[in-house]
Protein backbone atom coordinates (compact mmCIF):
# COMPACT_ATOMS: atom_id res chain seq x y z
CA UNK A 1 0.00 0.00 0.00
CA UNK A 2 1.59 2.86 -0.95
CA UNK A 3 1.45 6.65 1.52
CA UNK A 4 -0.59 9.37 0.40
CA UNK A 5 0.67 12.36 0.71
CA UNK A 6 -0.69 16.20 -0.84
CA UNK A 7 -0.17 19.18 0.21
CA UNK A 8 -2.04 22.76 -0.58
CA UNK A 9 -1.05 26.54 -0.04
CA UNK A 10 -3.79 28.85 1.14
CA UNK A 11 -3.33 33.01 0.94
CA UNK A 12 -4.78 34.49 3.72
CA UNK A 13 -6.69 37.61 2.90
CA UNK A 14 -5.14 40.73 4.41
CA UNK A 15 -7.22 43.01 6.27
CA UNK A 16 -8.46 46.36 5.29
CA UNK A 17 -6.46 47.96 7.80
CA UNK A 18 -3.22 46.55 7.46
CA UNK A 19 -1.45 49.02 4.86
CA UNK A 20 -2.91 52.38 6.88
CA UNK A 21 -1.67 50.88 9.97
CA UNK A 22 1.77 49.64 8.58
CA UNK A 23 2.44 53.14 7.52
CA UNK A 24 1.41 54.67 10.12
CA UNK A 25 3.72 52.79 12.27
CA UNK A 26 6.38 53.27 9.89
CA UNK A 27 5.93 57.03 10.00
CA UNK A 28 5.78 57.37 13.65
CA UNK A 29 8.81 55.23 13.99
CA UNK A 30 10.80 57.16 11.10
CA UNK A 31 9.72 60.50 12.86
CA UNK A 32 10.88 59.13 16.58
CA UNK A 33 14.50 58.26 15.00
CA UNK A 34 14.45 61.49 13.38
CA UNK A 35 14.18 63.12 16.84
CA UNK A 36 16.83 60.67 18.20
CA UNK A 37 18.82 61.75 15.95
CA UNK A 38 18.42 65.14 16.29
CA UNK A 39 19.20 65.08 19.72
CA UNK A 40 16.04 64.03 21.95
CA UNK A 41 18.20 60.60 22.27
CA UNK A 42 15.63 59.33 25.06
CA UNK A 43 13.47 58.73 21.92
CA UNK A 44 16.18 56.28 20.82
CA UNK A 45 14.58 53.33 22.75
CA UNK A 46 10.58 53.96 21.93
CA UNK A 47 11.98 54.23 18.07
CA UNK A 48 13.48 51.01 18.40
CA UNK A 49 10.54 49.30 19.94
CA UNK A 50 7.79 50.80 17.61
CA UNK A 51 10.50 49.36 14.68
CA UNK A 52 10.84 45.65 16.13
CA UNK A 53 6.73 46.00 16.67
CA UNK A 54 6.10 47.36 12.80
CA UNK A 55 7.78 44.44 11.52
CA UNK A 56 6.61 41.91 14.17
CA UNK A 57 2.38 42.88 12.77
CA UNK A 58 3.51 42.92 9.31
CA UNK A 59 4.41 39.35 9.40
CA UNK A 60 1.52 37.96 10.60
CA UNK A 61 -0.67 40.41 7.94
CA UNK A 62 1.16 38.41 5.33
CA UNK A 63 0.20 34.84 5.96
CA UNK A 64 -0.42 31.30 4.32
CA UNK A 65 -1.50 28.67 5.23
CA UNK A 66 0.46 24.93 4.37
CA UNK A 67 -1.87 21.92 4.05
CA UNK A 68 -0.02 18.67 4.43
CA UNK A 69 -1.56 15.51 4.73
CA UNK A 70 0.67 12.72 4.76
CA UNK A 71 -0.03 9.02 6.36
CA UNK A 72 -2.93 10.11 7.78
CA UNK A 73 -2.20 13.02 9.39
CA UNK A 74 -3.13 16.99 8.65
CA UNK A 75 -0.12 19.34 9.37
CA UNK A 76 -0.75 22.74 9.08
CA UNK A 77 2.03 25.28 8.90
CA UNK A 78 1.71 29.48 9.15
CA UNK A 79 4.14 30.77 6.62
CA UNK A 80 4.58 34.62 7.78
CA UNK A 81 5.92 36.88 4.91
CA UNK A 82 7.29 34.13 2.55
CA UNK A 83 10.26 33.94 5.29
CA UNK A 84 8.82 32.23 8.45
CA UNK A 85 7.00 28.98 9.37
CA UNK A 86 5.75 27.69 12.05
CA UNK A 87 3.63 24.64 12.61
CA UNK A 88 0.00 25.28 13.88
CA UNK A 89 -1.47 22.02 14.88
CA UNK A 90 -1.16 18.18 13.48
CA UNK A 91 -4.71 16.90 13.67
CA UNK A 92 -4.71 12.59 12.86
CA UNK A 93 -7.51 11.26 10.94
CA UNK A 94 -7.94 8.33 13.53
CA UNK A 95 -8.86 11.21 16.53
CA UNK A 96 -11.62 13.11 13.78
CA UNK A 97 -15.10 12.61 13.88
CA UNK A 98 -16.03 14.33 10.73
CA UNK A 99 -14.82 16.54 7.82
CA UNK A 100 -17.08 18.10 6.11
CA UNK A 101 -18.20 21.18 4.06
CA UNK A 102 -19.39 23.80 5.68
CA UNK A 103 -23.40 23.68 6.04
CA UNK A 104 -23.49 20.10 5.70
CA UNK A 105 -26.48 18.21 7.45
CA UNK A 106 -23.48 15.59 8.91
CA UNK A 107 -21.93 18.58 11.24
CA UNK A 108 -25.80 18.92 12.74
CA UNK A 109 -24.60 16.83 15.45
CA UNK A 110 -21.71 18.85 16.55
CA UNK A 111 -24.16 22.63 16.43
CA UNK A 112 -24.17 22.83 20.44
CA UNK A 113 -20.41 21.03 21.34
CA UNK A 114 -18.51 23.70 23.47
CA UNK A 115 -15.36 23.78 21.05
CA UNK A 116 -12.54 25.79 20.51
CA UNK A 117 -12.07 26.90 16.87
CA UNK A 118 -9.30 26.85 14.91
CA UNK A 119 -9.31 28.77 11.45
CA UNK A 120 -6.89 27.90 8.94
CA UNK A 121 -8.98 29.46 5.85
CA UNK A 122 -8.03 32.02 3.80
CA UNK A 123 -11.21 34.45 5.29
CA UNK A 124 -12.42 34.90 1.67
CA UNK A 125 -16.22 34.46 2.21
CA UNK A 126 -16.58 32.90 -1.41
CA UNK A 127 -13.91 30.41 -1.49
CA UNK A 128 -15.32 26.98 -0.21
CA UNK A 129 -14.54 25.86 3.43
CA UNK A 130 -14.76 22.43 5.35
CA UNK A 131 -15.26 21.94 9.07
CA UNK A 132 -13.25 19.48 11.07
CA UNK A 133 -14.31 18.07 14.30
CA UNK A 134 -11.46 16.71 15.95
CA UNK A 135 -9.57 15.87 19.50
CA UNK A 136 -6.43 17.71 19.39
CA UNK A 137 -4.75 17.68 23.12
CA UNK A 138 -7.47 16.02 24.29
CA UNK A 139 -10.07 18.61 23.24
CA UNK A 140 -12.81 18.45 20.69
CA UNK A 141 -12.04 21.30 18.21
CA UNK A 142 -13.51 22.87 15.43
CA UNK A 143 -11.10 23.22 12.26
CA UNK A 144 -11.83 25.32 9.36
CA UNK A 145 -9.87 25.33 6.31
CA UNK A 146 -10.04 24.82 2.71
CA UNK A 147 -8.54 21.71 0.85
CA UNK A 148 -8.22 20.95 -2.62
CA UNK A 149 -9.91 18.04 -4.23
CA UNK A 150 -6.85 15.84 -4.06
CA UNK A 151 -6.72 16.58 -0.27
CA UNK A 152 -9.67 15.38 0.34
CA UNK A 153 -9.40 12.13 -1.75
CA UNK A 154 -6.57 11.13 0.05
CA UNK A 155 -8.78 11.85 3.21
CA UNK A 156 -11.56 10.12 2.07
CA UNK A 157 -9.22 6.95 0.94
CA UNK A 158 -7.75 7.19 4.45
CA UNK A 159 -10.93 7.48 6.09
CA UNK A 160 -13.91 7.03 3.83
CA UNK A 161 -16.63 6.95 7.18
CA UNK A 162 -15.73 10.51 8.49
CA UNK A 163 -15.05 12.55 5.32
CA UNK A 164 -17.87 13.84 3.16
CA UNK A 165 -16.72 15.40 -0.58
Amino acid sequence: MSDLYSEWIVKRKKPVWALPAKIILILFTAIMAFFAMAGFIILAIPALILGYVTYRLSLNWDLEYEYTFVKGELDIDKIMAKAKRKRCAVFNMEQTEVVAPEGAHQLDNFKNTPCKVMDFSSGIPENKKYIMYTSYHNEIVKVIFEPNDRMLDDMWNTAPRKVVK
